[in-house]
């Protein structure tokens, strides 16, 4: 499943790792850095770098456009023993509504990069839409179908665990690889609308859109980990190809305090 950067990179934190690159004169304005241990600085620059600059990336800082996310393919596979067993893809489809992203929460490191980090943000709407393909069955009903779909999750909130190790390039040019990166998303209410099933059938399809759209939270929770397991990848693919940009030392207004033996 390729979402990737949405997600989404750990979206958040790409962001204000990637905006927080360099001097201050090479900078976009309002993008201050921040101490290692001020959780308050880290979320608020958070907050400033995805309200700013979602929507336009910063392209010599490696922080690509979050908003519309464009997502070359996005897949889910079958669960033999899942009430909601299909086979559903995406292909050059779009995810919008990160750029009205609000973090809520951002852990601080320490000196030896020795603790987990952890993000809570929330998301008002976002948009998954394009072309896309399925088969399988769905609670009771067979689906199969072939068009372009749109689904809305509602005040989506979303929790990120992020492990992180240093890998030195020489005096005071620490860098970081990204061990591991986590991702749940609860969202308070999820539609679907999928065009194209059973090659244009009203009747079939009508019939099943009321079904998924009644029963929405067994659906989305049938599939939430598969769908957290592939943002999870595609956030920390794009989360590790910023952070191989910058030094930590540059990173932080306090990155010379860093204690990696």
């Amino acid at each position: 499943m390729n979402m990737d950067k949405l997600f989404l990179s750990l979206l958040l934190l790409s962001c204000l790792y990637a905006s927080s690159n360099g001097d201050a004169s090479e900078l976009p304005a309002g993008i201050q850095k921040c101490s290692i241990n001020d959780e308050n600085c880290l979320k608020d620059s958070m907050n400033y770098v995805i309200k700013n600059y979602a929507k336009t990336g910063i392209k010599e800082l490696g922080l690509v456009q979050l908003d519309p996310l464009l997502l070359k393919k996005f897949s889910l596979p079958k669960k033999p023993n899942s009430p909601v067993s299909i086979d559903l893809t995406f292909r050059n489809a779009s995810m919008i509504g990160f750029a009205e992203a609000q973090v809520k929460k951002a852990s601080f490191l320490t000196s030896n990069l020795s603790r987990t980090m952890v993000f809570d943000f929330v998301v008002p709407k976002i948009i998954l839409k394009g072309p896309y393909s399925i088969n399988g069955q769905v609670l009771i009903l067979p689906i199969v179908g072939k068009g372009n779909a749109e689904i809305v999750l509602k005040n989506c909130r979303s929790h990120f665990i992020v492990k992180l190790e240093a890998v030195s390039k020489g005096p005071g040019l620490t860098y970081v690889n990204v061990v591991d990166l986590r991702m749940d998303l609860e969202p308070s209410h999820v539609t679907y609308k999928l065009g194209g099933l059973f090659g244009g059938q009203k009747d079939l399809s009508e019939n099943l859109h009321i079904l998924i759209n009644e029963n929405w939270r067994e659906i989305f929770n049938e599939l939430k980990d598969d769908i957290s397991v592939a943002m999870g990848l595609i956030f920390k693919l794009m989360l590790s190809k910023t952070m191989s940009m910058l030094p930590l030392e540059q990173l932080f207004s306090d990155g010379n305090v860093l204690n990696l033996s």
